[in-house]
Order: structure tokens, then C-alpha cells, then sequence
């Protein structure tokens, strides 16, 4: 399967022509994106928006051997049905072209051409409308289907079987509004998932259970700032990839691809780092991918970091950057080191609540300050928080040196995936006590020694986070 990235952006594309924010500051100078959509072995394309003819244009890319177009719904960055008129003005306008949408995007498209062309599909035309109904299966080309020497097609072979399911997106105004599976000729596996919220429909998550898709594009389109409508934001992006990940939908050579991207996601530089901590990527505007079939590893592939250290001053958002780290994990155990509220300390069970919010509810915590067991057992994803408290509790320990070295083997020996919390105590003023110099210079040695140990390194400030290993 290959797949032509026409656009990766949203509606309004990123940078947002009238916006001068950093975001689109950031994409104007260096990734302009426009509407998403897909093309599949120049056969069949996913979305079809007014940036979607001029994006072809733009990248070189001929939409003559196009015959099938999938989309989403009748919003109007998904359906620009002009772009069937202009086909009607070429050279291919009386070769066939399948258009399958929801009933709502249909009706768009017929009362489009009933106005400007004075036709109606299925009347001597060579469009044909098909219906996209959640639950159907539709196999497209196939046996008949003339091909072009070089196509991934063989005479008489298989086509593409194309499944709708159902997406959490607007009314029946719009669609419903579907996602879609895709099986390519060569047997790739496709999920295009734009637009949509969580969570998924029930039925939509017992239909993608065990297909182990070779290529997701989801969409990711309120980043971190509050956003509008029915669309993911970066957690609710990483939670739906955990999700998927526990049904077997994604699987570990699952290339995942964030698409419909806005000025509400941070500058690309940041937002390509905080996806590939979730294990997903945001190729640019006309990438050319090449999806093996059948489980093979995506191209340049890497093994997500095993051992990860983040170390920050207070309310600095270690913590929340470590929970990004693992937030697209289907199963996480969270190591609470801290003691569990008592009701004594009102600031400190205030912290404790905030820290329990935020975890997702399939999270599992843990209260313990015995960290060399769980390093060393095998088992889902370990979030340690933090180093410092497990330190803080042992200042009295005359075997510290002791403790500290056997927490050091475990770190280096485990095969789990694990990122830990610490404090930087090193940037503040020498405290003025005993104790707190002996807890400043025992931290400090711990998370020297840890992070000698660990495949990254980062530093959180101010709410984000520089990676310091590897450079």
C-alpha cells in the first residue's frame, strides 16, 4: 500500500491565514498544512476538501487513475464536490470514479451537480454513489477493473474492501458521520479515523477489535488549548491509541499517524516530541509512505525508550510530562512513593487528589517505596513518582548507600517500560539546615547515578520538557 499525504491539517489548515499566534507563526515559517486527506496507490482517495485538486497540483501527483473516493462526511473540509465538475472537464471524465459517502454527503454532491451541471448520477454519468452505512462491507474495483501497467491492481484480482464504521461526530445533518477500514489489494490494513471524539461507539470498537492495522491515521485536531466540537485533543488522542492498542487494533508495527492537525497543537518541533513519546508521527504535507502488509515494521521504526527519567523543580509539570509518557500504554501501574493522606495535611491530600484526577481510570496505583521488586518482575508500564520521596524516606537508613545501589541495578536490569519522576534540587540556594542538605546531596547523587542508567533524560520547566540524553 502507498499512501500520498495530500493534506494533514484542519478545516481552517495550520497555519490559520488570519492567525498570528506562535503555533502558526511556527507553521508559516516552516510546515504549512492544508485539509487532510489521503490517496491510496493513486487509486483511491479518503476525503476530498477544496485544498485536496490544488494539493495534488502542488506535489506533482496525477488524480486521472483516481476510480474510488471515501468520505468521512458533508463537512465542507471533507466533501468539495466542485472537484467532481472540474474531473468532468478533463481527459478521465467518462472513466468510472465511485464516490462513497454518508447519505447526507451524497445529497450534497447530487444537489451540487443537478445546479451546476445539470446532471443526475446514475443517468448516463460515470459516478456512482454508493452509501457509506456503518456495519456495511463494500468491495470497490476488483475482477473487471481495467489497470495501468506498474498498478498494484491485477487483472481480475482483488479489490478493496472498504468497511464504514461509526464515528462520534455531528448528526445525521452530516452524515452519520463514519470512519473507515480499509483492506488494499495487497492485503494492507488501513483505519481512517477523522473525525471523531471519544469515545468511540461501542459497536465501532467491537468492529476494529484484533485487525491489527498496518497504518492508523487519526485525527488530532484540539492539541492543548480548549477546543470546539467533536474532535481529539493530545490526551484524548493517546488514550484512543491505548485503547486500540488493548483491543489489538494497534499493534506494536502499527505505523500511527496524526492528521487533521490545527494552531491549537504547539509548534511542530514540540508536538512531534510528544508524539513520539505516544509512539505516533505527523509526516508533512505530500509524504510518499510506502505500508508493507502483514505485520512488518514500519520504516525506520524505533523501539519506544525503556528507562526514562524526568527531573524538574517544583510544579515544573514533571509529573504531567511523565503521564503523557505513558498515557497511550493499555495498562500502566503507577508507583505512588509518597505517604497516602491522612488527613493531618490538607495541602498535601489537595496535591494527592489532584495527581488521582488526572490518572486515567484503567491506570492501576500502587502505594509502596518497594521499587526493586517491581523493576525487576515483569509486567505493563511502570510510572514511578516520585525518586525524591523515595529518598526522603530513607535519609535515616544506614545502609542508604546500600538501598541506592540495588535501585540502580534493578533501573538498569528491568524490561519494563518505566518512566520515573525526580526532583532538581541543584538550582536553588544551599538549604539552610542539615537535613536539607543531606536530602539535597543524596537526591543529587541518585539521580546522577539513575540517569547514567536510563535511555532518556529530560527537564521539565515551566510546563515543558528538553530532552538532556540523549543529546
Amino acid at each position: 500500500m502507498r499512501l500520498t499525504l495530500l493534506g494533514t491539517g484542519s478545516a481552517d489548515g495550520w497555519p490559520n491565514p488570519w492567525c498570528e499566534c506562535a503555533s502558526c507563526a511556527w507553521a508559516r515559517a516552516h510546515e504549512p498544512r492544508g485539509q487532510t486527506a489521503v490517496l491510496v496507490d493513486d487509486r483511491l482517495l479518503i476525503d476530498f476538501g477544496p485544498d485536496v485538486p490544488r494539493a495534488a497540483s502542488r506535489f506533482g501527483v496525477s488524480l486521472a487513475g483516481l476510480r474510488h473516493v471515501l468520505v468521512g462526511h458533508a463537512h465542507p473540509d471533507h466533501l468539495g464536490p466542485e472537484a467532481l465538475m472540474w474531473r468532468s472537464w478533463s481527459t478521465v471524465a467518462d472513466q468510472p470514479l465511485d464516490v462513497v459517502a454518508p447519505p447526507a454527503a451524497l445529497e450534497v454532491c447530487r444537489a451540487f451537480l443537478r445546479r451546476w451541471e445539470g446532471t443526475e448520477p446514475g443517468e448516463g454519468s460515470p459516478l456512482r454513489l454508493l452509501p457509506a452505512v456503518a456495519g456495511d462491507h463494500l468491495e470497490l474495483g476488483g475482477p473487471g477493473e481495467p489497470t495501468e501497467p506498474g498498478e498494484p491492481h491485477r487483472p481480475g484480482g482483488p479489490g478493496y474492501l472498504v468497511r464504514p464504521v461509526a464515528a462520534r461526530h455531528g448528526d445525521d445533518s452530516i452524515g452519520p458521520a463514519v470512519l473507515y477500514d480499509v483492506t488494499a489489494p495487497d492485503g494492507a490494513r488501513l483505519l481512517y479515523g477523522c473525525d471523531t471524539a471519544v469515545p468511540l461507539p461501542p459497536a465501532t470498537l467491537a468492529a476494529l477489535a484484533g485487525r491489527a492495522f498496518d497504518v492508523v491515521l487519526l485525527e488530532e485536531n484540539n492539541g492543548d488549548r480548549p477546543g470546539f466540537g467533536e474532535h481529539l485533543d493530545l490526551p484524548d488522542f493517546a488514550e484512543l491509541v491505548a485503547e486500540l492498542r488493548g483491543l489489538g487494533a494497534v499493534v506494536p508495527s502499527t505505523r500511527v499517524l496524526a492528521v487533521h492537525l490545527s494552531h491549537r497543537n504547539p509548534p511542530g518541533d514540540e508536538l512531534t516530541a510528544r508524539l513520539a513519546r505516544i509512539g505516533a508521527e505527523a509526516p508533512p504535507d505530500g509524504s510518499v509512505l510506502e505500508i508493507p502488509p502483514g505485520g512488518a515494521l514500519p520504516d525506520g521504526g524505533t523501539a519506544a525508550p525503556r528507562r526514562v527519567l524526568i527531573t524538574g523543580g517544583t510544579r515544573s509539570g514533571k509529573s504531567a510530562q511523565a503521564e503523557d509518557w505513558l498515557r497511550a500504554e493499555p495498562e500502566v501501574v503507577y508507583v505512588a512513593t509518597g505517604w497516602a493522606p491522612d488527613g493531618s495535611d490538607p495541602e498535601w491530600a489537595a496535591r494527592v487528589a489532584v495527581h488521582r484526577e488526572r490518572r486515567p481510570a484503567r491506570w492501576h496505583t500502587v502505594e509502596t517505596q518497594e521499587l526493586e521488586p517491581l523493576l525487576r518482575s515483569p509486567g505493563p508500564a511502570l510510572l514511578v513518582d516520585s525518586v525524591s520521596l523515595w529518598v526522603a524516606a530513607r535519609l535515616d537508613d544506614p545502609d542508604f548507600g546500600a538501598a541506592v545501589d540495588r535501585l540502580v541495578e534493578a533501573w538498569r536490569a528491568t524490561r519494563r517500560r518505566v518512566v520515573a519522576v525526580t526532583d532538581e534540587v541543584g538550582s536553588g540556594a544551599v538549604a539552610p539546615t542539615a537535613a536539607g542538605r543531606l536530602f539535597a546531596d543524596r537526591l543529587g547523587q541518585v539521580n546522577a547515578r539513575l540517569a547514567a542508567e536510563s535511555d532518556e533524560v529530560w527537564l521539565a520547566v515551566a510546563g515543558l520538557a528538553t530532552r538532556l540524553r540523549p543529546a
